[in-house]
């Protein structure tokens, strides 16, 4: 069993195509610009306890209609085993159904994906939030000690081609989105292998705290961001 937070039987937002979207409860970080904040304690009333076979049985129907899963959370990679089940029961559909499904991950990075071999030859792809590259700017954001294993991970993904695309909340003054760029970018030359670059324009949507009214950035900042990624020859997009 598992912490379900929600699920959402068609998404067009949580990776490539329509996808059926999990979103887990629970989380090990604590980001100021958080839009689902009810995700973050494991012990929240509103999570549902769910087996693999409750998810198969809403995933079911929508077969037909999108291109595969994507787990999401709070962090989904608190629940690793759970995930690991999810995801061979998902594959095992997909044969038996004659639906090619893929089965993706979104993360904050947090956890070492290296340590989980079997979840790994499952996961189609792995969706990796950055956030920042500056420590004390990732401190700041996230309450975390550290973001290294974020960066180990963005390494060890790209080398294992399981990198579907890197993401980044723009939130200027907040977040050093230029030097995260120019590492990120420096990462995929040094590997030789670059996938997308998504720029979220931060959204006070859901967000509780000192940033609850925060303003999100312009067209012209996020404009900025895109033309300098285009000059690190990183392919991005803008949401």
């Amino acid at each position: 069993m598992a912490k379900v937070r929600k699920i959402i039987p068609q998404s067009t937002v949580d990776g490539p195509g329509n996808r059926f979207a999990v979103f887990m409860q629970g989380c090990n970080i604590r980001c100021t610009y958080c839009h689902n904040p009810e995700t973050q304690s494991p012990d929240d009333p509103e999570a549902r306890e769910m087996s693999v076979e409750d998810v198969l049985h809403e995933l079911h129907p929508c077969v037909p209609f999108v291109r595969g899963i994507t787990v999401s959370g709070g962090e989904c990679m608190l629940q690793v085993e759970w995930l690991t089940e999810l995801f061979l029961a998902v594959k095992a559909l997909a044969d038996e159904t004659g639906h090619s499904l893929t089965c993706l991950i979104d993360s904050n990075g947090t956890i070492p994906f290296v340590r989980y071999p079997e979840l790994m030859a499952l996961c189609d792809g792995v969706m990796l939030d950055v956030k920042s590259w500056d420590e004390t700017v990732y401190r700041r954001l996230t309450g975390a000690t550290d973001n290294h294993v974020v960066k180990e991970n963005l390494q060890w993904l790209l080398r294992a081609h399981k990198l579907e695309e890197v993401r980044i909340v723009c939130l200027p003054e907040r977040v050093d989105i230029g030097n995260c760029l120019k590492h990120v970018a420096e990462t995929f030359d040094s590997i030789g292998r670059k996938v997308p670059v998504r720029l979220l324009r931060f959204r006070p949507h859901g967000v509780v705290g000192e940033l609850a009214h925060h303003p999100m950035p312009t067209d012209e900042q996020m404009a900025r961001y895109a033309d300098l990624a285009a000059r690190l020859t990183i392919e991005v997009t803008i949401r």
